[in-house]
């Protein structure tokens, strides 16, 4: 298998050349790095684009730093050739004539999810040889984390990689913006934050032309999705109804889903309308938000809204992008609230709940969040948050506090969520 030895330079080089093992490393890989000494399985998984084959690099280059042996570290990609992982550790035996049965190794799978029951492939390997150690990255993650909780329990850490913080883009851009000094630089803080809206994808940090960025994220994320993995993935996908639900989904970003009336719209059946929206959810291009039912802890089939997954992408397709969407990917969205006419944008479930409604508007009166307030009033909550594009300041009513926060602040304070959960 020549390909083996094109994807791993170093066991030639010694060494992962920089073009690889990019220099910077994101805050995601020390978390990985802290699991290095534990035998379970890492899995990386993420959208398209979000540099995880890079942080595969960057774990082979610190282990090589560190001493490891380089022909001990195996990487290789399904996106090139789907093997056998058996097959591929047979070919890298006879390559190195490393004993992978009984030395200490490092088993890199990338692109993990081309492969059919990965899961299960893997799973014999990791039972059978507790001398390796197993790194697996893949897009796709719905199905991705579905088959690794099933079929690796106790076997496993999954690491999701997200696109680009805004800490980590002002890192990446070399910004003199202080976040630590809100007011001293808060007129570039507003700056750098709109250029991040656009470009989130470590790629694409130091473009300039929204039509570049706009291809590279359609071209190298969406359309990829659409043409080649779900294509590969399923069978009797239809391409054209994909594209069509894309579009109404992300010109229509929380629109509520009405299988029946699209169904009818699209001429297809109920079940197949169900089985694309699924596809879509599944690579992680669409998000569907569930209606929540606090006292019981329990959602509603009826009622879903969608949305685009990430921001990024409705910039992508439709070269826009609104509030709610953004908002939605910061909180990694999973419910909102409805009854009776009345409405909360989103929630986030923990031991607490916390209702977030968002406003596009500068100013908010308490007749535009007289839902939310109903909300937190017939709950009992105590804290509730409004994003929209005011100036920050609080809301007490009564034993209520409604904190309204803008937008471009919320991205700046990493531990917002944890503040209000308590």
């Amino acid at each position: 298998m020549e390909i083996l030895d094109i994807l791993n330079p170093w066991w030639k080089g010694k060494e992962i050349s920089k073009e690889l093992a990019l220099p910077y490393k994101r805050k995601i890989f020390l978390k990985i790095k802290e699991l290095l000494k534990l035998r379970q399985i890492i899995i990386i998984s993420g959208l398209r684009r979000v540099g995880k084959s890079t942080l595969l690099y960057q774990l082979i280059d610190e282990l090589i730093i560190s001493k490891t042996n380089p022909e001990n570290i195996l990487y290789f990609s399904f996106d090139e050739k789907v093997e056998s992982p058996l097959d591929v550790l047979k070919e890298y035996s006879e390559l190195t004539k490393i004993d992978w049965k009984k030395e200490k190794c490092f088993i890199f799978f990338d692109e993990i999810q081309k492969l059919t029951e990965w899961s299960n492939k893997v799973k014999i390997i990791y039972d059978s040889f507790p001398n390796l150690k197993i790194f697996i990255s893949g897009s796709s993650s719905f199905q991705l984390e579905k088959e690794a909780k099933s079929n690796l329990a106790g076997r496993h850490f999954i690491i999701n990689a997200e696109p680009l913080s805004f800490f980590e883009y002002l890192e990446l851009r070399k910004s003199k913006a202080d976040l630590s000094k809100l007011e001293l630089w808060e007129e570039e803080i507003k700056n750098e934050f709109k250029n991040y809206l656009l470009k989130p994808f470590p790629e694409i940090v130091n473009f300039e032309e929204l039509s570049l960025i706009k291809s590279y994220i359609k071209d190298s994320v969406i359309e990829k999705v659409l043409k080649i993995d779900l294509l590969k993935r399923f069978k009797n996908v239809n391409e054209d109804l994909l594209t069509a639900l894309i579009e109404i989904f992300y010109n229509n970003p929380g629109t509520y889903i009405n299988y029946d009336e699209i169904a009818k719209e699209m001429k297809v059946s109920k079940k197949t309308l169900i089985e694309h929206t699924y596809y879509l959810e599944f690579a992680y291009v669409l998000r569907r938000i569930k209606n929540y039912r606090p006292r019981i802890r329990t959602t509603s089939r009826k009622l879903q809204r969608a949305y685009p997954f990430h921001w990024a992408l409705m910039f992508g397709w439709t070269g826009k992008f609104d509030y709610e969407t953004i908002v939605a990917s910061f909180l990694d969205a999973k419910y909102y609230w409805r009854k009776d006419g009345k409405e909360v944008d989103f929630l986030v479930v923990d031991k607490l709940i916390l209702p977030v409604e968002v406003k596009e508007s500068s100013k908010v009166t308490k007749t535009d969040i007289s839902s939310l307030i109903f909300f937190m009033t017939k709950f009992n909550l105590k804290k509730g948050i409004v994003v929209y594009n005011g100036e920050e300041e609080n809301i007490n009513i009564n034993d209520i506090v409604i904190h309204k926060i803008p937008l471009w602040k919320v991205f700046t304070k990493q531990g917002l969520l944890s503040e209000f959960l308590g």
